[in-house]
């Protein structure tokens, strides 16, 4: 079985990508999901401020890597991957020329009083063809503190719908006794997990 997000790989046809898309993947940590996107044509930049998963990221897939600098940015490149050590709020907008941006549980990583700013990027850092794939949980917040936090079609709105058009590719209602981890945190509900396809107005 593959390894990553399997719904990325249910999804990535009906995108409608060019050949050899631009994705950007934030706060990509050491996500399996480059591979899969690598795999598929896709010229991939990676933003990480924790220079440990980025070198972890390409030890334990066996990937040699190069290392450059831009601006306040270290650049690791393999093939077409490009995982830039950094702070993702301070990423140029001159280098934005993204086909898609795929946030795979980035926003909801994040504390509510910085979920703001960092949608702000996002929105700098598109065109006007730029899609956004966009995976969140849903979850009664009080029951467990985050990462990851819950954040609801509301909020998600509030932050895009300016922009953006909102479509539900998929949505899974998933028993809290398959995260034991945020069951010893104190969740009992379930998780509503959604993939969003955000298209440009």
């Amino acid at each position: 079985m593959q390894e990553g997000y399997e719904s990325l790989r249910a999804h990535w046809p009906s995108l409608n990508l060019p050949p050899e898309p631009n994705v950007l993947v934030p706060l990509c940590g050491k996500s399996l999901d480059m591979l899969y996107l690598k795999d598929q044509g896709a010229n991939v930049t990676g933003i990480e401020i924790s220079e440990k998963a980025i070198k972890s990221f390409f030890i334990e897939n066996g990937l040699e890597f190069e290392i450059s600098h831009y601006s306040d940015f270290t650049i690791y490149t393999s093939g077409n991957i490009h995982l830039w050590q950094g702070d993702f709020m301070k990423f140029p907008k001159s280098k934005a020329n993204f086909h898609l941006i795929y946030d795979k549980a980035a926003l909801v990583a994040l504390p509510p009083e910085k979920r703001a700013s960092y949608a702000s990027k996002l929105l700098e850092l598109t065109h006007s063809d730029t899609l956004i794939l966009l995976h969140h949980f849903i979850y009664p917040q009080d029951e467990m503190t985050g990462p990851p936090f819950s954040v609801d079609t509301s909020e998600v709105n509030k932050h895009f719908s300016s922009h953006f058009s909102s479509n539900l590719l998929e949505e899974n209602q998933i028993p809290s006794k398959q995260f034991v981890p945020f069951r010893r945190r104190g969740l009992r509900s379930p998780i509503t997990e959604r993939l969003l396809l955000l298209e440009p107005r």
